[in-house]
């Protein structure tokens, strides 16, 4: 198993835009206690009239904002319901924005 010793500066949430799935903002929304369509329309997301998917117009969303700063340190509002890329990052032997590496 790979670990990853995160410092929680925050730049990869300030500088690596989050490509969220359909399902992302179903679960931070109930993670924050907001009605759906009241999270979509404050953090600028759209159901597809075509469709009917949820998108968000830019595909990846920097910086991210669910983040918050807790004593100097980065923190995520919906970290329990957080998108699968954030769970992962920055993947074994990559170097995350901060300049630390995850093990392999």
């Amino acid at each position: 198993m790979t670990r990853f010793d995160c410092r929680r500066c925050g730049r990869c949430c300030k500088q690596i835009g989050i490509p969220w799935s359909e399902l992302d903002p179903v679960l931070a929304a109930q993670q924050l206690e907001m009605e759906l369509d009241v999270f979509l329309q404050a953090h600028g997301y759209r159901v597809n009239g075509y469709s009917g998917e949820i998108e968000h117009p830019e595909f990846a969303v920097t910086p991210c904002p669910f983040l918050t700063y807790d004593h100097g340190r980065a923190a995520c509002r919906i970290y329990p319901v957080r998108p699968w890329i954030c769970r992962g990052y920055p993947g074994p032997g990559m170097i995350c924005a901060g300049g630390r590496k995850r093990d392999e």
